[in-house]
This record gives C-alpha cells, sequence and structure tokens, in this order.
C-alpha cells in the first residue's frame, strides 16, 4: 500500500490526538487506531503498521516543523478550551469535595484491650 500525503496528515492527527490525552503505555495505538479508521475508513491498517507508519513519518522529516505543528494544533484543543474544560471539571467536583474525600478513607480500628474482647 502506497501512503499519500493526506493519509500521513490523518495519521499524525490521530496520534497527537490521542498523545494529547494519555503520556504514558501503548494503550494509545488501540485508541489511534479506531480514531485512525474513522477518518480513512476504506484503509486496511493494523495498530502496529499505523503506529510504524507514524514514526517512519516522524523521523524521515515528511512533514517539516511548521506541518507538524499545524496538524498537532489541529488534533489538540487550543489552552484556552484545556483551561476552560479543567474549570469546568474543577468546579464539578468542588460541590462536595469532603464526602468524595471520605468515600475512599479506609477505616482504622485501634487495637485496645476492649476491642480484642469484645471481638472474643
Amino acid at each position: 500500500m502506497r501512503w499519500v500525503k493526506v493519509m500521513n496528515e490523518n495519521a499524525l492527527r490521530v496520534y497527537y490526538r490521542v498523545k494529547g490525552e494519555e503520556t504514558v503505555g501503548i494503550a494509545y495505538r488501540a485508541r489511534m487506531h479506531s480514531f485512525f479508521a474513522e477518518l480513512e475508513p476504506s484503509i486496511p491498517v493494523t495498530e502496529q503498521n499505523l503506529a510504524d507508519r507514524v514514526r517512519y513519518t516522524m523521523r524521515s522529516k515528511i512533514f517539516d516543523d511548521a506541518e507538524l505543528e499545524r496538524l498537532r494544533r489541529e488534533a489538540i484543543p487550543s489552552s484556552n478550551e484545556s483551561a476552560m474544560t479543567r474549570d469546568a471539571a474543577t468546579h464539578a467536583t468542588d460541590q462536595h469535595p469532603h464526602v468524595e474525600a471520605a468515600m475512599n478513607l479506609p477505616v482504622v480500628v485501634p487495637r485496645t484491650r476492649a476491642n480484642e474482647e469484645h471481638i472474643r
């Protein structure tokens, strides 16, 4: 299969989109593959092949830095949008922070003579 410019651009778009959300691990490849399948449904490509193609495209300098930055900006929301999303999420959890925190606390019962006698 011959990769044309648009296919390479879409591969990089999905890479930037997924890696913008996730910074570690290899689970990003499955998400990248599903996003690519939405953009290019007629192209049968495996997760591995897509990951290899993204790596090859970035290393071989098919696109210059300005084009890579443009593709990254298209794929990742602007910092303003990200900040607004973070603020909205913060406000949603601010409503009951003590209840949420209390739900995750382990119950610790100190060992005393009275407790041990009660258990027996």
